[in-house]
């Protein structure tokens, strides 16, 4: 039971911070982004990248951990609103992974490579836009995914009380 406190405590905490850095980008980096001339943007996403490589996947490894541990923990009750809202969330939370392995990444080193070459593509206030369209895609995942672990929490929580 205290394994399953825990696992639900950092899944809720980590997404959290997903969800967190989905509405900073989203509301207040991306406004700003989209409004740089192209060598600003490149110094900007050059500084950005390195923070992201290195803090966000390590927190992908805690809310999947977290996530699967939580749901092995109430395998027995798979019925359960709890399990339900649990199963949502690791889907969006794999389609968040998904999109950042298969669409962001491969697009920020992209961007990368222009600081690299001095060498801006005609198209790249195309791939500027899609770089905002795919940040507010992870601002839907990482919402509607944080929101389904305060969904299951509510149903963890409530069932010492019905019990008593």
């Amino acid at each position: 039971m205290k394994i399953k406190r825990i696992a639900s405590f950092l899944s809720l905490l980590c997404m959290g911070l997903l969800a967190g850095h989905s509405v900073a980008m989203y509301f207040l980096i991306a406004p700003g982004m989209l409004g740089l001339s192209a060598k600003a943007f490149v110094e900007v996403n050059t500084i950005a990248e390195p923070l992201f490589e290195k803090s966000v996947p390590l927190l992908f490894l805690v809310v999947f951990v977290s996530l699967m541990t939580w749901m092995i923990s109430i395998y027995k009750n798979w019925k359960s609103a709890e399990f339900i809202h649990l199963s949502f969330a690791l889907l969006c939370f794999v389609d968040q992974l998904y999109v950042t392995y298969r669409a962001s990444m491969p697009l920020n080193i992209i961007m990368t490579s222009w600081k690299k070459t001095h060498d801006l593509p005609p198209q790249w206030l195309t791939l500027r836009e899609e770089w905002a369209s795919i940040m507010s895609y992870h601002l839907a995942l990482s919402l509607t995914a944080f929101v389904l672990l305060i969904l299951a929490q509510h149903q963890q929580l409530k069932k010492p009380l019905s019990n008593s």
